[in-house]
This record gives C-alpha cells, sequence and structure tokens, in this order.
C-alpha cells in the first residue's frame, strides 16, 4: 500500500484488524524484516509497518524537508492522519527507527498503548560506531556507501551477532538500492552531533516513558549500541546475552509476545 505524505510515497504494509501495531525499522532494513514478527502477530491485531521514505519501496522525503526530531514527529502525525488512527497505537521501534519514530511518542505519549524498544537510541552521550563515522565524513562517507557490497554487508550484519540468517542478508541487500543508500547517507549526518541533536528531547521522552507502558528488549553483543543504553530509557529491560543487534530477527517470538500484551 501507498501514501503520499508531503508529497512523498510511503509504501507501507497494513494488514489485520484491531488494535493497531505501528513497527519502524533501522538501517539498512525495510518494513520486510519485520516479516517474522508479523507472522506471530497473526490476525489479532492491525499490523502498520512502514517502508522509512528513502528505503524499501518509499521515495525520499525532500532535500529541505528536516530529518531532525521535529520533523520526524511531524511526518509520522501526518502519516498517522493519512490513515485516519487517532487513537492509541503500540509500537515497536529498532536501530534508526528510535530516533525516526520516538519524537512522536515524545510529542504523544496518549497515544502509545505501549512501546517495545529494540536495540537503539535516543540520548545524547551516544557515540556513532566506526561505520556511521565514515557515512558522516563528506565526500569519502558517499564513496564507502555507494561501494558497500554484498560480502561487506554480510560481514557487518553477522559482526551485530545473534546467528543472523542467511535469508536476512540476501533479502536486505536486494533492497539496498542507491537512493536508500543516499538517504542513509543524509540522515546519519542530520543526527551526526547526538549531543546537539537530543538536547532537550532526551529528557521529554523519559518524561513521556513515565506515561507509557514500556519494555526494552536488548540483544547485548551488539557492537554498535552499548548494551548500558538499554537502562538509559529507564524502563524495564530484558537482556538477551546470546544475542545481537537484530534482536527482532533472531528472537521475534519474545518481540511478538510483548507487542500482543500490550496490544490486549
Amino acid at each position: 500500500m501507498d501514501l503520499k505524505i508531503f508529497g512523498t510515497k510511503i509504501s507501507y504494509t497494513d494488514q489485520g484488524k484491531g488494535q493497531p501495531v505501528f513497527l519502524m525499522h533501522g538501517n539498512p532494513d525495510t518494513r520486510h524484516s519485520w516479516n517474522g514478527v508479523m507472522a506471530l502477530l497473526g490476525d489479532e491485531v492491525r499490523v502498520i509497518a512502514p517502508d522509512f521514505p528513502g528505503f524499501g519501496d518509499s521515495d525520499p522525503l525532500p532535500d529541505e524537508f528536516d530529518l531532525g526530531p521535529a520533523g520526524m514527529s511531524r511526518l509520522w502525525e501526518a502519516f498517522f492522519n493519512a490513515l485516519g488512527i487517532d487513537g492509541q497505537i503500540v509500537v515497536a521501534v529498532h536501530d534508526i527507527g528510535g530516533p525516526a519514530f520516538l519524537p512522536w511518542v515524545t510529542e504523544n505519549p496518549h497515544r502509545v498503548r505501549g512501546l517495545v524498544i529494540t536495540n537503539t537510541f535516543f540520548q545524547k552521550d551516544y557515540r556513532w560506531h566506526e561505520w556511521a563515522r565514515i557515512w558522516q565524513t563528506p565526500i569519502i562517507g558517499s564513496l564507502a556507501m555507494m561501494a558497500l557490497n554484498k560480502p561487506v554487508v554480510r560481514w557487518t550484519m553477522n559482526r551485530g551477532g545473534g546467528n543472523i540468517p542467511e535469508w536476512f542478508v540476501d533479502d536486505t541487500y536486494s533492497r539496498m538500492h542507491s537512493i536508500m543508500r543516499r538517504t542513509v547517507i543524509r540522515f546519519y549526518r542530520a543526527y551526526a552531533k547526538p549531543d546537539l541533536i537530543f538536547d532537550n528531547w532526551e529528557e521529554t521522552l523519559g518524561a513521556a516513558l513515565k506515561q507509557i507502558p514500556s519494555q526494552v528488549i536488548w540483544g547485548d553483543k551488539d557492537p554498535y549500541i552499548p548494551k548500558g543504553f538499554a537502562e538509559k530509557f529507564g524502563v524495564r529491560v530484558t537482556h538477551l546475552p546470546e544475542h545481537g543487534h537484530w534482536v527482532y530477527i533472531t528472537e521475534p517470538a519474545i518481540v511478538a509476545e510483548m507487542l500482543l500484551a500490550f496490544a490486549r
């Protein structure tokens, strides 16, 4: 399915009926990365999983669109308005899906029935991993991103830990088109300075989470976001010591069960 938001086509999966459950992927993923979780959710809930603009089948946002937290909150508010959703939703965020969607959560805690957080960040003291720092470097970063081939992507994802299945590597790489790669560069550069971009936002999210039933599910072998960040959200945490960055891929049942618990 497709919607036009601010003149940009956003492609999304919308299946099932009942309580809306919104799934926000990270990098280099698309909405299809949630297929394992969606299969376990079944028809008991209405699952909505978009491709972030510029990823998968979605078009990129206009160059002038603000990718910072305020712009992200505005984007998803328009998305829900277009879908006619004005009630509560259950949410799961992963990786850069946190910075991409938690601003909306921050400004709309009364509309969040439950929140599942997996291996993401929204903190001023986060320090970007080495790949991100390369991508944030002018010229060199763009060249490095465009040169990413399948063996490097496989190595990077396997380094993320948790026995990443080969089908996930294959599917992810098949969707890493040039527009997506340029979008990654643009997004990572917009968030290059967490100490500035999350100023005030981190504290405001903390206050919002006090009003929202929330659960962090964290793969401790993640080399990109240290496990200590799991506790920084100030909510319940489940650590999975043998899992890595893509915990919702390697342990989809735990994520699906928590989403259903919030939805019921």
